[in-house]
């Protein structure tokens, strides 16, 4: 199992130069179900002082029966029922509160409180029952409802089911009935609504609750919910199933037809709120367009739905309004109250960390899926999902057998997720908390006791970086809702170490030697029906402590900290100590995080040069990079060749050459808004190796043996020898392009321009194909979170220019081209093609002589 803690840096700075010189933040990627754990049902037991818990580096006094704690020094008595070990016992004896692990990790099993209700179950299917007249024949409505009736079949036994459908109209389902209610825009509202005002329109809830005969006052209740009793969330049975597929479309001939996607959302958000207290749940939402009526309205049904452009520009009116819309929507999901949610929203001074949340408060996540060619909002919509770690899946249409793949994985994983997760991070003396980026939310501090309520600015950073915007609110928190996590999902933790201005002002006595940072990740595990504590606690060495173990003693018996040996044995130390793909999978999450929040705010170019900047810079500081290392004539091979000093940086070039480049995380202007959406949401929850993939594709050429060989991601990859016909495969998890080179064209494949699920899902069989795509399967996507959007395409084929345009282009461009070129910045402006290959940016060979040059004559204050 990988380590479910890894850090950009795994040496910590002591001083402001050294942190400067890191360029980012320091930070982590924790995997919070990553790590093995060890199991206790015993108390949780906390420092009195700081509430740390307790861990295998506290420092045992046995006489007194009391224990240290390092993070805050302070001494605390073992409660009486703590079973303490002798001196010099066996790693099994040691309870596992204290006993040092692989990852020093701990799962305390809660005692049940039995005067709580037991927590339910939920799941919502919000469904869009619009079908265009053009794919009558395809009954793509039919497909839709048997994939969610068959859904059903896979939730977990007792989970109760709350149906609502919507096209113009949204209608209740109240199913014990075969009743529904419908809600109708037009008479809901009145002219000239301000929607704004909606989540504190008491008049406007109360008349919705009435017309479902819900008395709210009862609501929600630990006694049985009027939601249940009134028949609107029912429990999941045969008879609901069959139901479902009676469901009828509603035929349209527009494409942009008046469509209530944000009334929808709200009246499911509204009911479930209202519920059950401890309720659990998701939400499924299925979209075949976009909202075209408020609220959450985000395209007329007359205008062309909004780019990347239009949205940068202040070209899409509804852009702001429905974004809102949809953010208070995704607070409420997390528990917030409806007015707080709206006041952290719509006002200039609320944050959502001004307000509490109940660990009683029903809670549930959004799981968005799109069927459609065009855009349905994704963009807008994406706080749904990213709020509270929930899913996003675009297809072009829900006949798509990943969209049924996706869902059905979706659903019969929940009960191997965990679900309500909070997590919280504490931290010793000398670092701070500074930001989490992640699928979550924030919540207020852990530190809100009267008791602990002077550690708040102790412990919690507010510093802003230059990948933070200035206009964007700030909420500081060590403490987040995460909603329903996998094995893999992944949180960005970012810290600010307490340094001095210089190494003169170390003090070894007063000075931070080690820090102590703790994870704690409260969850219910449904399948158990058991709430978790999971505690991980690391140690990580400061630059003080290298130096003080390689001080040198002075005649006059005092000891000089800073010595000419001290300071190289500390060089060589935080070069080893560097990891190049935690720091690259951090630095992009900081790019993303401020181009979601730049567009149409600030220049997008400022966000982009940050990678190049950030590689010249840490080389220069670092990399120990020499020109005459180049002797490959492969210009692939001689970014992996330029470094001399540390191991670890060799790959960054061909990464940050990989980042700068990538159409789905950076260069996001050749993509929809919807597609960026979905990309940039994924990556924030992918542990590092998986987001280094998303980076810097794979690349492989299947070999005879049914072996996929790993090439470099170079078009001279694609040379072959003639008569030599071979299969490609390019992995970037979002995507595998599986692309066959043929010698003849009477070995072509009978492809469609498109389209080849038929060939790729084994519909239609092709002898050349069955083997590569079993192998494809079984060595690349078996075990996955993410199922990829299978490409099939061959040489001359329409759809081998996605291949093409991720491969690095190895020619310069033409000479009269490159003189238009008057800063090495301009090659982040979109360039004419180059005639080898089918890419917008600069060869790898001018990116390499520039990276060489800038490096080299690197001078501080250089505006790069």
């Amino acid at each position: 199992m990988s380590d479910p803690v890894r850090f950009n840096w795994n040496l910590f700075p002591s001083t402001k130069l050294e942190a400067n010189e890191m360029l980012t933040p320091l930070g982590c990627m924790y995997t919070p179900l990553g790590a093995e754990a060890l199991v206790t049902s015993g108390e949780v037991i906390k420092c009195s002082l700081c509430s740390n818990i307790i861990n295998p580096f506290i420092k045992v006094d046995r006489e007194n029966r009391m224990w240290w704690c390092p993070f805050c020094s302070k001494m605390s008595f073992f409660p009486e029922t703590f079973e303490l070990h002798e001196k010099g016992a066996s790693d099994g004896a040691v309870p596992a509160e204290i006993r040092p692990s692989s990852h020093n990790t701990v799962d305390y099993v809660l005692p049940i409180d039995i005067s709580a209700k037991d927590q339910q179950f939920v799941v919502a299917y919000v469904i869009d029952t619009y079908q265009h007249t053009d794919t009558i024949e395809q009954r793509e409505f039919d497909t839709l409802k048997n994939a969610i009736a068959d859904n059903m079949a896979l939730l977990p036994k007792d989970t109760l089911v709350l149906l609502v459908t919507f096209n113009d109209t949204v209608e209740v389902h109240i199913q014990e009935k075969k009743n529904v209610v419908a809600f109708l825009p037009e008479l809901l509202f009145l002219d000239n609504y301000d929607f704004s005002k909606l989540f504190t329109d008491q008049k406007l809830i109360q008349q919705v609750f009435s017309k479902l005969d819900i008395d709210r006052t009862l609501a929600p209740s630990s006694d049985m919910s009027s939601l249940l009793k009134s028949g609107i969330i029912a429990p999941n049975l045969k008879s609901l199933q069959d139901y479902v597929k009676t469901l009828r479309p509603k035929l349209t001939h527009s494409f942009k037809p008046a469509r209530a996607t944000g009334l929808a959302v709200f009246l499911t958000t509204l009911l479930l709120s209202n519920s059950f207290t401890g309720l659990i749940g998701k939400v499924n939402l299925f979209c075949s367009g976009p909202a075209t009526s408020n609220p959450g309205r985000i395209v007329e049904e007359s205008a062309t739905m909004r780019s990347h452009h239009d949205v940068a520009n202040f070209n899409a009116p509804h852009f702001i309004s429905a974004a809102k819309f949809y953010q208070t929507m995704s607070f409420v999901s997390c528990g917030y109250l409806l007015n707080d949610a709206y006041t952290a929203v719509y006002t200039s001074s609320g944050k959502v960390v001004n307000y509490a949340v109940s660990d009683s408060s029903p809670k549930f996540s959004f799981d968005i899926y799109t069927g459609s060619l065009d855009q349905v909002g994704v963009y807008e919509m994406k706080s749904l999902a990213s709020g509270s770690s929930g899913s996003i899946v675009l297809t072009d249409g829900f006949q798509s057998t990943r969209f049924k793949e996706n869902l059905n994985v979706n659903t019969s994983s929940i009960l191997e997720e965990k679900h309500n997760c909070k997590f919280t991070v504490t931290t010793s003396t000398g670092i701070k908390v500074m930001k989490a980026i992640c699928a979550g939310t924030e919540l207020q501090s852990s530190y809100q006791s009267e008791k602990l309520s002077a550690l708040h600015h102790a412990k919690i950073s507010d510093m802003v970086t230059r990948f933070d915007l200035s206009m964007k609110k700030r909420n500081f928190t060590n403490q987040w809702y995460l909603g329903n996590l996998n094995d893999l999902d992944t949180v960005a933790v970012y810290f600010e170490m307490e340094t001095v201005n210089s190494s003169s002002m170390l003090d070894e006595i007063s000075g931070a030697k080690e820090v102590y940072i703790q994870f704690q990740t409260k969850f219910y595990d449904l399948e158990s029906a058991n709430t978790i504590l999971r505690v991980t606690t690391v140690k990580r060495p400061t630059t003080l402590s290298v130096l003080a173990a390689n001080k040198v003693r002075l005649s006059n018996n005092t000891y000089k900290l800073v010595n000419t040996r001290s300071s190289i044995v500390k060089e060589k130390a935080l070069l080893e100590s560097f990891d190049y793909k935690a720091w690259m999978v951090l630095f992009t999450r900081l790019l993303i995080n401020k181009i979601d929040t730049t567009i149409g705010y600030e220049s997008f170019e400022e966000v982009v040069n940050d990678v190049d900047s950030a590689l010249i810079r840490l080389t220069r500081f670092f990399g120990g990079l020499q020109i005459d290392t180049r002797s490959s004539s492969n210009p692939y091979d001689n970014l992996k060749l330029i470094y001399s000093i540390n191991e670890s940086f060799k790959e960054l070039p061909a990464l940050s050459y990989s980042l700068r480049r990538n159409p789905q995380l950076i260069r996001i202007f050749n993509s929809s808004p919807d597609e960026t959406a979905y990309y940039h949401h994924m990556f924030n929850k992918c542990e590092t190796d998986t987001s280094c993939v998303m980076i810097h594709p794979n690349f492989y050429k299947l070999e005879s043996t049914g072996l996929l060989e790993k090439l470099s991601l170079d078009v001279t990859s694609l040379d072959t020898q003639a008569g030599d016909d071979s299969f490609f495969v390019l992995d970037s998890i979002f995507n595998v392009i599986i692309y066959y080179r043929y010698s003849d064209s009477k070995h072509k494949i009978a492809l469609h321009n498109s389209n080849n699920d038929e060939l790729i899902y084994g519909k239609v069989k092709d002898p050349k194909l069955t083997s590569v795509l079993e192998t494809v399967k079984t060595q690349l996507i078996d075990g996955r979170n993410i199922i990829p959007n299978i490409v099939l395409t061959q040489s001359g084929h329409s759809q081998a220019r996605f291949l093409l345009a991720r491969l690095y282009p190895v020619l310069d461009k033409p000479e009269e081209e490159a003189s238009q070129q008057t800063s090495w910045w301009s090659f982040f402006a979109k360039l004419n093609s180059n005639h080898a290959l089918m890419t917008d940016d600069v060869s790898v060979n001018k990116y390499y002589d520039e990276l060489l040059d800038k490096v080299q004559n690197y001078k501080i204050g250089t505006n790069y």
